[in-house]
């Protein structure tokens, strides 16, 4: 199959482009081109024969500009296999409740393009990164600062989604 795969994502702080990149590093294992841009930086996905779509978790929901990336380019994302992940905090603690909780931050844009597989994973804080705003945030809700990026987790699930990402 020709084209490339498309690995874009929403981040504040970085620690989800880099789970985007592992993403992509897995990929490329089965000897595919794959692109991995932020979202912003994506005007044509013509080049692109699949897509994996992410952004970190923020009060229960995936940035705007990974939604308005979606809605931007849903009548493309219809006519090719997709799937989405999303990085968040409060997913290290595990948990069913918690995990439905997470895979509901996709809801909308589930409405919109309906993906072949979703991933979710843990995140990371590191506080001296954070605004002010967030900081104080992630201070009045006691969030756990540190790494809880689970790299063998998403190397997994990037390689059960390839072959989801090469269906016809």
């Amino acid at each position: 199959m020709t084209g490339k795969i498309l690995v874009a994502y929403a981040t504040r702080y970085g620690s989800t482009a880099e789970v985007a990149e592992a993403i992509g590093d897995e990929l490329r294992k089965a000897d595919v081109a794959v692109d991995v841009l932020p979202v912003g930086e994506v005007e044509d996905l013509s080049p692109y024969r699949a897509a994996v779509i992410g952004s970190p978790i923020y009060m229960g929901k995936w940035l705007p500009e990974s939604q308005v990336f979606i809605e931007r380019h849903q009548q493309h994302l219809r006519t090719i296999p997709v799937a989405y992940f999303a990085v968040g905090l409060t997913v290290a603690d595990g948990g069913a409740e918690i995990l439905r909780k997470a895979e509901a931050s996709m809801d909308q844009v589930r409405m919109l393009v309906t993906p072949v597989d979703v991933g979710v994973f843990p995140g990371r804080l590191e506080s001296g990164r954070l605004s002010l705003t967030d900081r104080t945030i992630t201070k009045l809700i006691r969030a756990k600062t540190g790494d809880f990026r689970n790299w063998e987790a998403v190397r997994s699930w990037a390689e059960a989604v390839r072959p989801r990402l090469s269906q016809d």
